[in-house]
């Protein structure tokens, strides 16, 4: 009996493994060795978005793109972008026209360039996120915002590398 389940196991394991060539990674444009990424320009009134950004942006990179991460001075691919919008938006309101809820929205565009010579390797994309929040909570706002920051980190590295992997170039 644990024989079958043995023999049956390694069978399921080597057709998952030759089904199609399908990958759940995200991968590099080719030709590259290192990616770095930028410190966004932040065209919002809010400050310090930039600075919030960077680092989760750089963690989600190294996490999910198989290049090393390095700084931009010494990287051949370069992330670059600009934070567009930052709002603050009311949610739901109780019958008594309360607001009971509020949130954050958070809007950026990413592309990637050759560091060398400027070229845009993969076009602009652009990520929003809403995060909201019980209004009277005593981390509301800025636990929405790190969420937003963190979905938006998420959002650019999945659309930059999803789109070099379809081999899409610039426009």
């Amino acid at each position: 009996m644990i024989r079958a389940s043995s023999l049956w196991g390694a069978l399921l394991y080597a057709v998952l493994h030759a089904a199609c060539g399908y990958s759940v990674g995200l991968v590099a444009p080719e030709g590259f060795e290192t990616v770095g990424v930028e410190i966004f320009h932040n065209d919002t009134l809010e400050p310090g978005l930039e600075r919030d950004l960077h680092p989760v942006l750089s963690s989600e990179v190294r996490d999910r793109v198989p290049l090393p991460l390095t700084s931009p001075a010494d990287s051949e691919l370069l992330i670059r972008g600009r934070l567009v919008d930052f709002s603050r938006v009311r949610g739901i309101r109780n019958p008594q026209n309360q607001v009971l809820e509020s949130g954050v929205r958070l809007l950026a565009e990413a592309w990637t360039v050759r560091a060398s010579t400027g070229e845009v390797i993969t076009p602009k994309t652009t990520a929003r996120a809403t995060v909201g929040y019980p209004v009277g909570s005593s981390s509301g706002e800025r636990a929405a915002r790190a969420r937003a920051i963190r979905q938006l980190a998420q959002a650019l590295t999945v659309d930059l590398f999803a789109r070099a992997e379809a081999g899409e170039g610039a426009p």
